[in-house]
């Protein structure tokens, strides 16, 4: 995987998880997109439901998992990943994880020998050598009720402790955009602008 230092132009694959062309995750993306080429870099957009993927894991997956030609859909995605230095993440937080599109994402894709394996001692070794990840969440709930309850925890733990640092990129970041449908334009309008920021100077720093 191509190693890139920071301040460089980064290949960044985003992959967008909502089955709706113009719900707000879309427009989050789009800005975010416009501030990565703002930056100067590259960006690689995989729309999971706008191209088509399945994410339920069959037999036939399992059948191929670890092995050196995996299904050809997954291997494709497994080199847009290995292209990129960079990833990013957006959807909505459903369940208090994310949409079952992306988690059949991870399960078809992050597998072993590719994303992780294992070693002697049952050790698991990273393979994802990504210098940065970022991950962008809409919320129902508030920022006070995530405080307060610890909503944000599940997903943290498990998609950005558990999957991407577990598979090897050292830096996560989550950025929450909380109340998306019950806050009003202006805060909207904001988000909108972080989203755009995040995308100039996150895998700019």
């Amino acid at each position: 995987m191509p190693v890139t230092r920071p301040g460089e132009d980064m290949r960044v694959l985003v992959l967008l998880a909502h089955p709706k062309p113009d719900s707000f995750n879309a427009a989050l993306l789009k800005e975010f997109v416009g501030g990565l080429v703002e930056a100067g870099h590259e960006p690689d957009v995989a729309d999971l439901y706008g191209e088509d993927f399945r994410p339920a894991l069959g037999a036939e997956d399992l059948a191929c998992m670890g092995a050196e030609a995996p299904d050809p859909a997954v291997r494709s995605y497994q080199e847009r990943i290995l292209a990129a230095q960079g990833l990013a993440f957006v959807f909505p937080v459903w369940w208090f994880g994310p949409p079952a599109m992306l988690k059949g994402f991870v399960d078809r894709v992050f597998q072993e020998n590719f994303a992780f394996r294992f070693k002697e001692g049952g050790l698991v070794e990273g393979l994802l050598h990504h210098r940065r990840a970022l991950v962008l969440n809409t919320t129902g709930a508030s920022a006070l009720m995530y405080r307060t309850f610890g909503f944000g925890d599940p997903l943290r733990k498990s998609f950005c402790d558990w999957t991407l640092r577990f598979c090897g990129i050292k830096e996560v970041e989550q950025i929450l955009f909380h109340e998306v449908v019950n806050t009003d334009d202006a805060t909207r309008a904001a988000y909108l602008l972080e989203a755009r920021w995040l995308g100039r100077e996150f895998f700019s720093a």
